[in-house]
């Protein structure tokens, strides 16, 4: 099985036996090309639903055999629903989606409140301490929720940047705490509060440098290079007290070997939390959506970090990320071994060749009218065959 691009649009392209042609019919599979007989005529158009042909199914072999074809190229066309894949995700395992999305459009709508009103001159220390009490129930909506990559995933679809990468950052930062330091709720509560904070410099930062499509000048860097002592400086002003929280804010651009700013800091010079932070930080920019570039599919992006970044964050972090992302990101399309495809939701760090996945297609190309989760670890007959490409889940993993 292959993808093939037609336009904008990716399908899985098949070649289906005869004998097995049959099976198909009921489906949404398609003839992917002309399929021309032994006189040069064609037998059967590219683009012939298999099921149109289920009544003369038998009289169509035999006619494709008398042209010693034996095999058919067919495509599995599909579309994207993904409010149905998170209402039967919610139903089937409600640890899937950790994050109410009321409660994420809302925390996203309190940032960007909260730096109109900084770029304003009309922020008021409740402003940030209700920012910072917002990022406090984040941390414990998540805690110990093993399917964040899957709610990150969904939350980053949407439009506002800064605002959104404040709400990853926050929810990322606390969950990777949580599972390098165990039992410590306070310190997971604190990263999400710094999570949420991070950027607060970016609100004096001009617009014209925050969103520039281009590389930044010099001075411009240097301009950009303010926003974690800012960020300090406002939410110190505004009532933020807490180490560990300050910590994210100013150290969030430290790099584990060095060349990082503001201070410049190396190895365990950088807290804990900035370390942690940094991890966050760059995994979520580099899987968002900006002006100036398309978003990285996780896979990608965890590539990146772990090759030609790897030196500029703490091993120990890049590990917990590792186990939390997967081999299969949250989102990813995958096929089968059994021909069968679907959406992973989720893998748990115990196998990471072994995530749950959301079957869609069955292995005939049919659509599944009630989805069917399947926890690879626990099906041992099943594997994942192959990640698809990332742009063919907005045409078939829902």
């Amino acid at each position: 099985m292959e993808e093939r691009t037609q336009g904008t649009e990716t399908k899985i392209r098949r070649d289906i036996p005869l004998e097995e042609l049959s099976n198909f019919c009921s489906g949404v599979a398609e003839v992917a090309d002309d399929i021309i007989g032994e006189s040069g005529g064609i037998l059967l158009p590219r683009g012939t639903p298999l099921s149109s042909l289920a009544s003369s199914i038998d009289r169509v072999e035999a006619k494709l055999r008398r042209s010693n074809i034996r095999a058919i190229p067919v495509v599995l066309p599909g579309t994207s629903d993904l409010q149905n894949l998170e209402d039967y995700l919610k139903a089937a395992d409600p640890a899937v989606m950790p994050l109410e999305p009321e409660l994420a459009r809302q925390t996203v709508s309190q940032v960007e409140d909260v730096f109109s009103r900084i770029k304003e001159g009309e922020c008021t220390t409740e402003d940030v301490q209700n920012l910072a009490e917002q990022g406090r129930t984040l941390a414990r909506r998540i805690s110990g929720a093993p399917q964040l990559m899957f709610c990150l995933g969904q939350v980053r679809n949407w439009d506002e940047y800064t605002s959104v990468h404040s709400l990853n950052v926050a929810l990322l930062s606390s969950f990777l705490a949580e599972r390098l330091f165990p039992g410590r709720t306070e310190l997971a509560e604190f990263m999400a509060i710094g999570g949420i904070l991070h950027d607060l410099g970016k609100a004096r930062v001009p617009l014209e440098v925050l969103n520039k499509p281009g590389k930044l000048t010099d001075g411009e860097f240097a301009v950009m290079k303010r926003h974690p002592e800012l960020g300090e400086e406002l939410a110190v002003s505004n009532g933020i007290t807490d180490r560990r929280s300050l910590e994210v804010i100013r150290g969030h651009h430290e790099r584990y070997n060095g060349g990082g700013y503001p201070d410049n800091l190396n190895g365990t010079a950088i807290s804990n939390e900035a370390r942690i932070a940094a991890v966050a930080d760059v995994f979520d920019a580099l899987t968002a959506k900006r002006v100036y570039k398309n978003p990285m599919p996780s896979r990608e992006a965890m590539s990146v970090m772990t090759g030609a970044m790897s030196a500029h964050f703490d091993p120990d972090v890049m590990r917990v990320l590792l186990l939390s992302v997967g081999i299969y990101p949250s989102g990813s399309l995958v096929e089968l071994s059994d021909g069968s495809v679907g959406t992973v939701v989720g893998a748990y760090g115990k196998d990471l060749v072994r995530p749950k996945v959301a079957i869609t297609l069955d292995r005939f190309g049919n659509r599944l009218t009630e989805k069917k989760l399947i926890d690879l670890s626990e099906e041992r007959e099943l594997f994942v065959k192959r990640s698809l490409r990332s742009d063919d889940k907005d045409k078939l993993a829902f």
